[in-house]
C-alpha cells in the first residue's frame, strides 16, 4: 500500500493504506511471535468444515472397511538353536548357523525365499487351488506386452500357475524376528483361516526340510568329491612307492627297518674300530707295564691270570720252603753234603720255573697286544672300504630320499582323505537341523484384517489433514474483509462502525432464505418475483433506524454518526459522500439510515441521490418523481419544486429520476454549477448526505470527491475484495485526503465472532438485553 503525507493537515502518517486529513491512524502492529489467538479464530471458523470433512472421510473409511473380505493370519514359531550338536565328534561339512544378527536375518530372508515358497506350493498343490492370487491389471498387462523379455519362449500353463502361486505366497507371508532373540515368527494371511494355518506350518516344515536337504546335498557332494580324490591319491601312492623300490633295486640299495645296510655296516665297524683301538691301547699299556716290572726284577704275577698267579704263588711258596731247608741243611751238613746239593738243585729248578712262568706272562701280554693291533688294522681296512663304497653312492641316496619323501607325502595325504571320507560317509546318514519348531500354527478364530478401527481412524486423520489443507487454501484464497483489523491494517483508516446484517429482517428467514440470497440474480428471479421482493427490502431497510430504534443496527448507525462528528473537530464534516468500491455493498441503505437518524435527532439533513445511473434512493423516497437534481443544476429549476420531506424524521430529499437519454452524467456531476449548488445548500442544512455511484464501475462518484467535506467508504463484510478497495482508492484522486473512515456493512455476528471483536456488534450479541430487534 501507500505511505502518504497529508497536504491538508501537514501531519506525517506511516503504515499500510492511505493517510487521510482527518486521522493520523497508524496501522495496528502485529504482536511478536506466534499469534495463538489468530490460529484459534481460524480453527473456530473453519472447524465445522474440517470436522465435516473428517467425519465424511471416516465414514468412507468405515464403509470401505466393511466391504473388504475378512483375512485371517496364522503364526508358526521357530527357534534358531545356536548350540551345535556334535554327535560324531567330527567337523561337519556344513557348519552350524552363526549367532550374530546378520545370520538370523539371513534365515528370515531364506524362509520367505522363492525356493521355500515353491516347495510349499508343490507340497500343498497350490497351483491347482485358488489361494487369492491377484490378477494383473490393465497397466501391468500392457507393460508386460511392451517390455522386452529375455526369454522369448512362452511359459506353459502349469508354469504360469506355479509362478502365480509362488508370488501369492511371498506376498502374503511375513517372517519376523522377535526383537533380538533367536525366535522367528512365520505369519501367513489368507481369506481361509484353515488354509492360513496350513500354509504357515508348511513354510516351517519346508524350511526345515530345505535346510536338511542342503546339508545332505553338501555332504553327498563332498563324499563324491572325496571318493574321486581318493582314487587319484591311491594311484599316486602306488606309483611313488613303486618308484622307490625300483630305484633301490637299480642302485643295489638294501635297507633294513628303514635304513640302508651299508649304513648299518659302517656304524657297526665304527663301533668295532673304537672297541679295537681301546683294546689295543689297553694291551699295549699292560705289556709295557709288565715289561717294566720284569726289567726291574719285580714280580709280574700281578699281571698274570688267576691260574698263573696261583701257580707262581705255589712255586714261590715252595721255593721259600726249599730255601729254609737249604739253609738248615747247610748249617747242619755243610755245603758239600748231597742233601744240600740236592736242595740247592731243587731251589734252582723252582726259580727256573718261576722265571719261565714270568716269561710266559710277558709273552702272553705281548701276544695280546699284537692280536689287538692286527684286529684294529683289519677293522680299519674294512671301514675304509665301506666308506669308499658309501661315498660313491651319495648321489643315489639323495635321489632316493626325494622319492621317499614324495611317497610319504602322498601316503599321508591319502590317509587324511581316507579318514575324512569315512567321517563324511557317516555324516551323510545323520543330518541335524539348527532350527526347530517350538509352536505350530493353529487355525485363527478371529480375522486379522481389515482392522475397521484403523480404517476409521485413518479416514478421520486423512479427513482432518484434507480439511485442514482445504481450510488453509480457503484462508489464503479469501480476499474479502472479515475483521476491522484487516481493514485498518490494509487501508490505514479507522472503521467508524460495524453494521450488522439485516437481511434476515427484511427477507425470508431460515435455510431457504439463506440459500436464495446466495444464488445469482437470474436464478433467484426464476424462483420468484425477485424485483418486487428487493424493492420491498430496500424500502424497509432505508427506514430501519425509525422502525427499530433500539436494534443493534440503529446502534451501529449512531456509532457511525458519532465517528463522523469527531473525524475532524477543527473542520466538521457537513457534506459527506457515501460510496463503495463495487455495487450492492449497501451504501444506499447506509446513506438513507444515516440521514434518517441525523434528521430524527433534530438535525437539518438533506439527502441527495447522485447515482444518476442507478438512483436507488429515488426509487425509495420518490418513485413517481419526474424532475430532480439534474433539472435544478442544468435548467435552474427551483429547489422547492422537487424537494421532498419525510414526515416522521423531517428528512429532506432531492431525487434524481433516471433518464436513459442522459449519457454525460459524469460531466454534469463535475460541472461548476453542481459545486455551486452544494455550496448554496450548506448554510441551509447541518448535514448533507450524498449517495453516489460506486467508484470502480463508473467515474461519477470520483468526480464528486472534490466537492464534499469527507467521504464515507462502505465495505461489505466478507464480500468486498481487498483488491477492489485498493484499486478504488488508487483510481480516485483526492480520496486519500477526504476519506474519513469505513462503514463495515452486513456483518454477520455469528460468523464475525470467529474473526475479531467488531466494535459494538460484538457487544450487541454478548449483551442482547440492551437491544430490541423487534422494533
Amino acid at each position: 500500500m501507500l505511505k502518504h503525507v497529508s497536504e491538508s493537515s501537514g501531519r506525517k502518517t506511516s503504515g499500510k493504506g492511505p493517510a487521510t486529513g482527518y486521522y493520523n491512524y497508524p496501522p495496528a502492529e502485529p504482536e511478536p511471535g506466534l499469534d495463538i489467538r489468530r490460529w484459534i479464530q481460524i480453527a473456530r471458523r473453519r472447524g465445522p468444515m474440517v470436522l465435516a470433512v473428517a467425519v465424511l472421510c471416516a465414514l468412507f473409511g468405515a464403509i470401505y472397511a466393511f466391504q473388504l473380505t475378512p483375512r485371517y493370519t496364522a503364526t508358526a514359531t521357530l527357534m534358531v538353536d545356536p548350540r551345535q550338536q556334535n554327535v560324531m565328534n567330527s567337523e561337519a561339512v556344513v557348519s552350524g548357523l552363526g549367532t550374530d544378527s546378520t545370520a538370523i536375518e539371513s534365515q528370515v530372508q531364506l524362509i520367505r525365499s522363492a525356493n521355500v515358497a515353491r516347495r510349499v506350493a508343490e507340497d500343498l498343490k497350490l497351483d491347482e487351488r485358488d489361494v487369492g492370487a491377484a490378477r494383473p491389471g490393465l497397466v501391468a498387462t500392457l507393460f508386460s506386452l511392451l517390455s522386452p523379455s529375455a526369454d522369448t519362449r512362452q511359459p506353459t500353463l502349469d508354469d504360469d500357475r506355479m509362478r502365480r502361486a509362488v508370488g501369492t505366497l511371498q506376498d502374503n507371508v511375513q517372517v519376523v524376528r522377535q526383537n533380538f532373540t533367536y525366535i522367528i515368527d512365520i505369519r501367513y494371511t489368507s481369506e481361509s483361516p484353515a488354509l492360513a494355518a496350513q500354509i504357515a506350518n508348511a513354510f516351517a516344515d519346508e524350511y526345515l526340510v530345505d535346510q536338511l536337504e542342503a546339508r545332505y546335498d553338501a555332504t553327498r557332494r563332498a563324499n563324491e568329491w572325496l571318493e574321486t580324490r581318493l582314487d587319484e591319491l591311491r594311484t599316486r601312492v602306488r606309483e611313488s612307492e613303486r618308484a622307490v623300490e625300483m630305484f633301490k633295486a637299480e642302485h643295489n640299495i638294501v635297507s633294513a627297518k628303514g635304513t640302508r645296510l651299508s649304513d648299518e655296516q659302517i656304524a657297526r665297524l665304527n663301533e668295532q674300530l673304537i672297541d679295537a683301538r681301546a683294546a689295543t691301547a689297553q694291551a699295549r699299556v699292560k705289556y709295557e707295564q709288565l715289561q717294566n716290572v720284569v726289567d726291574s726284577g719285580g714280580d709280574p704275577s700281578s699281571f698274570a691270570e688267576t691260574m698263573q698267579a696261583q701257580v707262581i704263588g705255589l712255586l714261590r711258596t715252595k721255593a721259600s720252603e726249599v730255601k729254609r731247608q737249604l739253609a738248615e741243611l747247610t748249617v747242619k751238613y755243610g755245603s758239600k753234603h748231597p742233601q744240600v746239593v740236592s736242595a740247592r738243585a731243587q731251589l734252582a729248578d723252582l726259580n727256573r720255573q718261576i722265571r719261565d712262568q714270568s716269561a710266559a706272562i710277558v709273552s702272553a701280554a705281548l701276544n695280546d697286544y699284537q692280536v689287538a693291533q692286527s684286529r684294529q688294522a683289519s677293522i680299519q681296512q674294512s671301514l675304509q672300504e665301506l666308506q669308499g663304497e658309501f661315498e660313491s653312492g651319495n648321489t643315489a641316496e639323495i635321489q632316493l630320499r626325494e622319492l621317499e619323501r614324495e611317497a610319504e607325502a602322498n601316503r599321508t595325504l591319502f590317509e587324511a582323505f581316507l579318514t575324512r571320507f569315512k567321517e563324511t560317509q557317516q555324516q551323510e546318514t545323520l543330518q541335524l537341523s539348527d532350527t526347530r519348531i517350538i509352536e505350530r500354527a493353529s487355525v485363527p478364530d478371529r480375522p486379522s484384517a481389515p482392522n475397521k478401527k484403523v480404517f476409521v481412524l485413518f479416514g478421520l486423520l486423512l479427513g482432518v489433514g484434507f480439511g485442514g489443507g482445504l481450510a488453509f487454501v480457503l484462508e489464503k484464497l479469501d480476499r474479502g474483509f472479515r475483521s476491522t483489523d484487516q481493514i485498518e491494517e490494509t487501508l490505514g483508516v479507522p472503521v467508524l462502525a460495524s453494521i450488522p446484517d439485516v437481511s434476515g429482517d427484511t427477507a425470508r428467514t431460515g435455510w431457504a432464505g439463506r440459500v436464495q440470497r446466495l444464488l445469482p440474480d437470474r436464478i433467484a428471479r426464476a424462483l420468484g418475483n425477485e424485483d418486487k421482493r428487493r424493492a420491498t427490502e430496500r424500502l424497509k431497510a432505508a427506514r430501519l433506524v425509525l422502525d427499530k430504534p433500539l436494534s443493534s443496527f440503529t446502534e451501529a448507525i449512531r456509532s457511525l454518526r458519532l465517528g463522523m462528528r469527531y473525524a475532524n473537530i477543527d473542520k466538521p464534516v457537513r457534506v459527506v459522500l457515501v460510496t463503495s468500491a463495487l455495487p450492492s455493498e449497501g451504501k444506499t441503505t447506509i446513506a438513507s439510515n444515516l440521514a434518517q437518524h441525523a434528521a430524527y435527532t433534530g438535525e437539518r439533513v438533506l439527502l441527495l441521490d447522485m447515482d444518476l445511473r442507478h438512483p436507488a434512493q429515488t426509487a425509495i423516497y420518490a418513485p413517481d418523481a419526474e424532475e430532480g437534481l439534474v433539472q435544478i443544476v442544468m435548467s435552474g429549476l427551483p429547489v422547492d419544486s422537487v424537494l421532498r420531506s419525510d414526515e416522521r424524521s423531517k428528512l429532506c430529499f432531492i431525487p434524481a429520476p433516471r433518464d436513459k437519454a442522459l449519457t454525460h452524467t459524469a460531466e454534469i456531476l463535475s460541472a461548476q454549477r453542481m459545486r455551486d449548488f452544494i455550496e448554496e445548500m450548506k448554510p441551509l442544512f447541518d448535514l448533507i448526505v450524498i449517495d453516489s455511484s460506486p467508484l470502480l464501475p463508473v467515474i461519477d462518484g470520483r468526480v464528486l470527491i472534490d466537492a464534499v467535506d469527507g467521504v464515507l467508504l462502505v465495505v461489505q463484510w466478507e464480500k468486498t475484495a481487498r483488491d477492489a478497495v485498493d484499486a478504488a482508492i488508487r483510481q480516485s484522486h483526492g480520496l486519500q485526503d477526504k476519506l474519513i473512515g469505513v462503514a463495515f456493512n452486513d456483518v454477520i455476528p455469528e460468523k464475525a465472532r470467529y474473526y475479531d471483536y467488531y466494535k459494538s456488534g460484538y457487544y450487541a450479541r454478548k449483551y442482547p438485553y440492551y437491544y430490541d430487534e423487534t422494533g
